[in-house]
């Protein structure tokens, strides 16, 4: 048998910019890439927005479709915690496609969510605290998933679900969270830890963080899928190829993605010569086709009468050769405390809403508030202000628990 397995795919990301094909050139490719497999796992993030572009979502789905025309050895046997009638016969053609959603793709549980619409659509089987079951070559298959929630609910939610492996079958279980101690972040912490994954697994697969690796854990193995192309780049992401993984039952290959653009990182401190540095570094890196990318990260402390430096003209500058990202890391003195939360914001990456969000979060907080914010940010993207305004006010009772809403 042969599993095919990656993530964080960010469909639709940079769209209408210099990158916008960027993502789909890498879908395509790590779909050819698992034409061989039996099976073909998605950890999460496949769309970079929860609610895509129609352009985007067509351009994925047929990407997606593709595996429907592929031969395939494999049988459905069950859904565990899942009704059979959400899935659409189409999903099993060919080679099926079994996927998570993940942070960028998640809503409430009243509205759809873009993996959900591709399950309707038959392109896919979505889990969320889900088991679906198959039989490759005689042998039983059974993938557990949970897709991304917030991460303060992710803790209590995966022990709500416990999942269990199936007897005499080989267990894969993927999750799409912040995770100790691959993810840590002041702003919120993560509440599950690489521990608290049960054991019995035979590979646990972990998405949303955008490097790879694969290591021996508990009786199993482990894969940190790593994305499809690069987002917020970090310096370990300059460090590495692209890739999507093969498993075997017993072996993991890592399979890089080769149409991938050359990524350059590098650190400055902040010094009156700052500019000229950049420019002197950018000159040493010779052309590549597609152009590179190259991300530059600024640190460093400025007075409180000086004006924080701008990089545009630079970036503008080596623009016909390369894709240049100059980013600030830059503290005012006196105003670090003022500013943390916005650099942490920034450095997450999170979608618009998500932005809104945490900063809703904060004030909530403040002002000794119990309501759960998801829900309340849920009714203003939709336009329900005024119900919002009595509940916050008093004149209507609090909304449902967001653990509640996140358990199903």
């Amino acid at each position: 048998m042969l599993i095919g397995i990656f993530s964080d795919c960010h469909c639709g990301y940079k769209y209408g910019e210099e990158r916008w094909k960027d993502s789909f050139i890498a879908l395509n490719e790590a779909i050819d890439k698992t034409s061989d497999c039996d099976l073909i796992i998605i950890a999460g993030d496949l769309f970079d927005s929860r609610v895509p572009k129609p352009e985007v979502f067509a351009k994925t789905a047929k990407i997606l479709s593709k595996t429907q025309t592929v031969p395939s050895r494999i049988k459905f046997l069950e859904i565990i915690n899942k009704e059979k009638i959400e899935m659409s016969p189409l999903a099993l053609r060919g080679t099926p496609i079994v996927a998570i959603h993940g942070t960028h793709e998640k809503r409430s549980r009243q509205l759809v969510n873009p993996i959900q619409a591709l399950e309707h659509a038959g392109l896919l089987i979505h889990l969320h605290c889900a088991t679906a079951v198959f039989e490759i070559e005689g042998r039983k298959v059974a993938v557990h998933g949970m897709s991304g929630i917030p991460d303060r609910y992710a803790k209590d939610v995966f022990d709500q679900w416990n999942p269990q492996p199936i007897p005499d079958a080989l267990n894969i279980i993927m999750i799409h969270q912040s995770i100790t101690p691959y993810i840590y972040s002041p702003l919120e912490q993560p509440s599950m830890k690489v521990e608290d994954l049960p054991k019995g697994f035979d590979l646990y697969i972990l998405g949303h963080m955008h490097w790879h690796e694969v290591r021996m854990f508990k009786d199993g193995q482990l894969i940190v899928c790593g994305s499809t192309i690069p987002t917020s780049i970090h310096k370990i992401e300059s460090e590495q190829e692209k890739c999507i993984h093969k498993y075997d039952s017993k072996n993991i290959n890592c399979i890089p993605l080769k149409d991938q653009r050359k990524i350059f990182w590098k650190e400055f401190e902040f010094n009156p010569n700052i500019k000229e540095n950049i420019e002197t570094f950018i000159t040493t890196i010779s052309p590549f086709k597609p152009k590179p990318i190259i991300n530059i990260k600024v640190k460093g402390v400025i007075k409180i009468d000086q004006l924080a430096p701008s990089f545009s003209k630079i970036e503008e500058k080596f623009s016909n050769r390369a894709i240049v990202n100059i980013n600030k890391n830059l503290e005012v003195e006196g105003f670090k405390e003022q500013i943390e939360m916005l650099k942490l914001l920034k450095e997450k990456r999170l979608p618009p809403e998500e932005h809104g969000l945490k900063i809703l979060q904060e004030n909530l907080k403040q002002a000794n508030c119990g309501i759960k914010i998801e829900e309340i940010f849920e009714f203003l993207v939709n336009g329900d202000i005024n119900l919002i305004f009595d509940v916050l006010t008093g004149k209507q009772t609090t909304l449902k628990s967001g653990l509640e809403k996140w358990a199903s």
